[in-house]
């Protein structure tokens, strides 16, 4: 098929559209290899369940949206089916996480997808990054797909050049486009700098910023603010104190409009931010500068102008660490990610919650004998919440497994074993706040449009 190609950078830097290995796997597969561990209806139409999802080999959840028809689309990577070492994976599931359809998007080499949402036409838009699509063996490029609601591909794009470009979160914008975040080793101020590209419906670059210093500084959340800019969280070693969270906003256009970190004397990473309904900001994460343990579970609320509001720590002796973060419906918030100081083996998935204050509420780990993780969390519409990630407790047991929880409002999903209550500490640290100039880099100067055949 005919490619276009854009591109940035003396013709290094490039936007692909690529002919994809698209693969729908055979629902009867991954059906009859579905271990549901529990499923249950309580009170009014609340359904709870914990199942995994399977093949012969590795399989894992990065990112999990309640779709409009009320089931559920979740993303990462695969290692049991597709073209390559590693394909993304796209499943659909129904209210009971019944499979409705599953799919694969790769090529010969590795392919992985971090972040899924669900578009305005009822169809999914994934990003993550991709080996297979390159200019030489181990590049890195940004990789976006977008699906119909069946999860039939309308297009794939690349973005990137040498070396390794990542896209950690998208969202679709208001005006119909996208807005990705992650990192770039090609182009910018030090060793990786954030990198944000707006694009429009099609995929089609309209801007693109890069943000850093002299080291290494990566994106991993982004989400369009009420005034139509971008807040794009994640960690810098360039400022602060070196290894700080990173909170940088944006104007519509990416222009910056302030930036801050956040830490202590040892590192901090933010991996989720939010926007809340009183116009500041949520960041979840974890720090080694503070808490009661080796890494402590950390959540930051800030003012609107990213002035911090409060901090809290969340954890116990060994590791704890958040990945998702959202407001709840009353206010408060939900923290998805692991721990190695509570549940029932070497790691468990790990679910608080708190008040709009931070204070907790309740904590549960879910886990087995093994390794679980939890890397995505969303209310749902039943006030319960949605779980993705990977387990090897359960399923096949010799490599991960994607695993999907559905639990009630109290994080609950029966008499399941899987379940077990936390009591960590709560520390209230006293982080540092420090507001750096990042070099910006504006991409959209240096674009060049040159078609291929």
């Amino acid at each position: 098929i005919g490619q276009r190609y854009n591109i940035l950078h003396m013709k290094m830097y490039i936007l692909r559209t690529w002919a994809l290995w698209v693969r729908g796997l055979i629902l009867a597969l991954l059906s009859v290899s579905l271990v549901a561990l529990f499923t249950q209806y309580a009170y009014a139409q609340v359904v709870r369940f914990a199942k995994t999802y399977r093949g012969p080999n590795s399989d894992q959840a990065f990112s999990v949206q309640q779709t409009s028809d009320g089931g559920y689309i979740v993303a990462g990577w695969t290692r049991s089916f597709g073209a390559g070492n590693h394909d993304v994976l796209l499943v659909k599931t129904n209210a009971n996480g019944d499979i409705q359809w599953a799919k694969t998007y790769g090529g010969a080499s590795g392919d992985f997808a971090y972040s899924v949402q669900q578009t305005s036409d009822g169809g999914y838009i994934v990003a993550g990054y991709t080996e297979s699509f390159v200019f030489s063996a181990g590049d890195r490029n940004i990789f976006l797909i977008k699906t119909d609601a069946n999860g039939n591909l309308q297009w794939a794009k690349t973005y990137g050049g040498l070396r390794w470009d990542e896209a950690r979160s998208v969202q679709q914008t208001s005006d119909g486009g996208y807005i990705v975040a992650g990192y770039t080793e090609f182009l910018g101020a030090g060793n990786a700098d954030f990198f944000l590209i707006k694009t429009d419906a099609n995929g089609d670059v309209q801007w693109a910023k890069i943000y850093g210093g002299t080291a290494w500084d990566e994106a991993r959340s982004v989400q369009q603010t009420s005034d139509g800019g971008y807040i794009v969280a994640g960690e810098t070693n360039s400022f602060g104190a070196g290894g700080d969270i990173f909170l940088i906003k944006t104007y519509a256009n990416g222009n910056l409009e302030w930036a801050k970190t956040f830490g202590g004397m040892n590192y901090e990473f933010a991996y989720s931010v939010q926007q809340t309904s009183d116009g500041g900001y949520i960041v979840a994460g974890l720090t080694r500068s503070f808490g009661a343990g080796l890494d402590d579970i950390f959540l930051i609320k800030t003012y609107a102008n990213g002035n911090l509001e409060w901090a809290k720590t969340f954890g116990g002796t060994s590791w704890d660490q958040a990945f998702s973060v959202q407001q709840t419906s009353d206010g408060g918030y939900i923290v998805a990610g692991r721990t190695q100081s509570f549940g029932a083996g070497g790691r468990d998935a790990f679910l608080v919650k708190t008040d709009a204050n931070g204070n907790l509420q309740w904590a549960k780990t879910y886990g087995g004998e093994f390794w679980d993780h939890a890397f995505s969390v969303q209310q749902t519409s039943d006030g319960g919440y949605i779980v993705a990630g990977f387990t090897n407790s359960f399923g096949a047991g010799t490599w991960p497994d994607l695993f999907l929880i559905k639990t009630d409002a109290n994080g609950d999903i029966g008499s399941c074993e899987i379940v077990g209550n936390a009591n960590p500490t709560v520390n209230t640290p006293l982080v540092t706040v420090n507001t750096p100039s990042p070099t910006v880099t504006d991409l959209t100067l240096i674009l060049t449009v040159t078609p291929v055949t």
